[in-house]
C-alpha cells in the first residue's frame, strides 16, 4: 500500500505543563552570573518572579546571537516519524557519528566554520528483522507519479515484491532477516529521534537546504515548523545554513540562493 509522510513531535521540556519551555535555557544565566541551584530552579519553573517570558525570548535569542550555541545542548526533544522510505532513512544515521568543532585554529581536516553540530542525536527504528514485511507499505516520489509509464511500472514492482515476501515468509518458511533482502528502498520505515536542540538546528541546517533531498526536506521543513510554534526562540533564525548564516557552505555545489563562504572571503579581500 501506498503511503505518505507523517510525524509527530512527541517530547519537550515541560511539555504539558504551564511552565514555557524556553525557560530551561536560562540555565545559562549560570554562566554568566553569581546565582545558585535554587535560584536557578526557580528562574526555570517561573516561581522566581524576575525573568519574564519576553526576557527569556531575549535572552535565548542572545545566547544563539553570541554563538552560545552549548547552551541549546541541554534542550531535549523526541520525535516520531512514520511513512518515511528507507531510501531517506539512512541519511539520518549520519547525525549520529558526526563530530564538529569550533576552534578556529584546529587542523585541517576538522570543520571550524561556524556552522556546528553536537554528535548527540538517539534513533530507535523499526526492524525488518522482527516486523514481517509480508503486507508493506511503500513511498512513491512525486516525480514517479507523474510519469504515468514509470509508475505503472514501479507499483507493479512493488506489488511483485510483496507477493515475494507472502511466499518467502508464509509458504517457503525463510528466516524474515533474509526474505527482507528482496525489499525495495521504497518501503516504509518508522523511526523515533531524541536530539537536542543545538543538534536539531543543525539538522535543519542540511535538511532544509534547497539541494537536500525532498523526502529528508519535507520532514524537516515540517518539524521546523512545529518546532518553531513550540520554542520560537530557540529556534530562531533555524533552517538552512544560508538562512541562519547568510552564506552558502556548499561550495561549488550552491545554488545560487546565497554567496558561498569563498565569494564572500573574496568580496572582503581575503584568501
Amino acid at each position: 500500500m501506498q503511503t505518505g509522510l507523517n510525524f509527530r513531535i512527541i517530547n519537550y521540556p515541560f511539555m504539558g505543563t504551564g511552565v514555557n519551555t524556553e525557560r530551561l535555557m536560562l540555565m545559562a544565566k549560570l554562566c554568566y552570573s553569581p546565582i545558585g541551584a535554587d535560584r536557578i530552579a526557580d528562574m526555570v519553573t517561573g516561581e522566581d518572579g524576575t525573568v519574564s517570558d519576553d526576557e527569556t525570548g531575549r535572552f535565548v535569542r542572545g545566547l544563539i546571537s553570541s554563538g552560545h550555541m552549548g547552551a541549546l545542548e541541554h534542550w531535549y526533544t523526541s520525535f516520531a516519524v512514520e511513512g518515511y522510505s528507507r531510501v531517506s532513512s539512512q541519511q539520518n544515521d549520519r547525525h549520529r557519528i558526526m563530530k564538529m568543532f569550533k576552534d578556529h585554529g584546529c587542523a585541517v581536516g576538522y570543520v571550524c566554520d561556524p556552522e556546528q553540530g553536537c554528535a548527540d542525536t538517539s534513533q530507535l527504528q523499526q526492524s525488518q528483522r522482527y516486523v514481517k514485511e509480508e503486507d508493506f507499505n511503500y513511498v512513491v516520489p512525486p516525480s514517479v507519479k507523474a510519469h504515468a509509464g514509470f509508475y505503472e511500472k514501479f507499483v507493479k514492482l512493488q506489488e511483485e515484491v510483496q507477493a515475494l515476501q507472502d511466499y518467502g515468509l508464509n509458504e517457503a518458511g525463510l528466516p524474515a532477516e533474509d526474505v527482507r533482502f528482496a525489499l525495495t528502498n521504497a518501503t516504509e520505515t518508522r523511526f523515533v529521534i531524541t536530539t537536542n536542540a543545538r543538534q536539531l538546528r543543525h539538522m535543519f541546517n542540511l535538511r532544509c537546504c534547497a539541494r537536500a533531498q525532498w523526502e529528508i526536506r519535507a520532514l524537516f521543513d515540517g518539524l521546523l515548523e512545529e518546532y518553531r510554534k513550540i520554542a520560537p526562540n530557540v529556534f530562531w533564525r533555524a533552517g538552512a545554513s544560508c538562512d541562519e548564516y547568510g552564506y552558502c557552505p556548499e561550495g561549488a555545489m550552491s545554488c545560487g540562493k546565497a554567496p558561498t563562504l569563498k565569494k564572500l572571503k573574496e568580496m572582503a579581500g581575503l584568501r
